[in-house]
């Protein structure tokens, strides 16, 4: 079976990234399934934050975030810049963004891309969803509805006996 693009998500809102795959061929013909990967669950924190552009496009293209954190080692940055994708997959918008083993956020920073505004937010909680709006002065604390997936028995592939 052949891959033709993967994604990697927190598709049920709980801190944890999943992985959606699409398989198969090119022929209409082809039955291989694709597959939801669902995350078992794991002891580390992270934060969420969806980004939305006011002068910067509204999907915060370009935009960066640096995260610092507090270790057990001491400090610790963690960066990402808001992207389009691929030919192959696709990822959120919202940036899911992990943690490790950080005792605290100390600080996060925003750069936006057309307006050049930096934005700082000092210690927000760990494990959180926040939505960041260009130019306000704080984030704004999401609670998207979690959910479980329905269990569904593995499947097998008959070429695989």
């Amino acid at each position: 079976q052949k891959g033709h693009g993967v994604a990697f998500g927190d598709l049920r809102n709980n801190g944890q990234e999943d992985i959606f795959e699409v398989i198969g061929g090119a022929y209409a013909g082809d039955t291989y399934q694709s597959g939801l990967f669902a995350n078992p669950g794991h002891e580390n924190h992270w934060i969420t934050l969806e980004l939305q552009g006011v002068q910067t496009n509204r999907a915060a293209f370009g935009t960066r975030v640096c995260v610092k954190v507090q270790m057990a080692e001491g400090s610790r940055r963690i960066y990402r810049t808001v992207g389009f994708g691929s030919s192959f997959g696709q990822n959120p918008f919202r940036q899911h963004i992990g943690l490790g083993h950080a005792k605290a956020i100390s600080d996060i920073e925003i750069t936006w891309p057309t307006s050049k505004l930096v934005q700082h937010f000092k210690g927000p909680p760990l494990d959180s969803f926040f939505q960041v709006r260009e130019g306000d002065s704080e984030l704004h604390r999401l609670k998207p509805q979690q959910f479980a997936y329905p269990l569904y028995p593995v499947m097998h592939n008959a070429h695989s006996r």
